[in-house]
């Protein structure tokens, strides 16, 4: 079993989803403290650490991201 910063429990997973060039990408983010953790199927994972603004915000600019850098390998 993993470790977390917080020993009650583990983050509960949630869904994220965005849209880029028409195409629809979505994965799973957690929230641990005050970092954000996306994980994709296909593209991997990312993390990143909430300072302003909401933990889904971060988890959509983390997916963009490795959108992104998936792009960037493929071309």
């Amino acid at each position: 079993m993993g470790r977390y910063k917080s020993i009650e429990r583990p983050p509960v997973g949630r869904s994220v989803q965005i849209e880029v060039d028409g195409e629809r990408y979505e994965g799973t983010y957690t929230v641990d403290g005050s970092i954000v953790s996306v994980d994709t199927l296909l593209l991997g994972s990312r993390r990143g650490t909430v300072t302003d603004g909401s933990p889904a915000t971060v988890a959509r600019v983390l997916l963009l991201e490795l959108v992104h850098l998936s792009k960037r390998r493929s071309a």
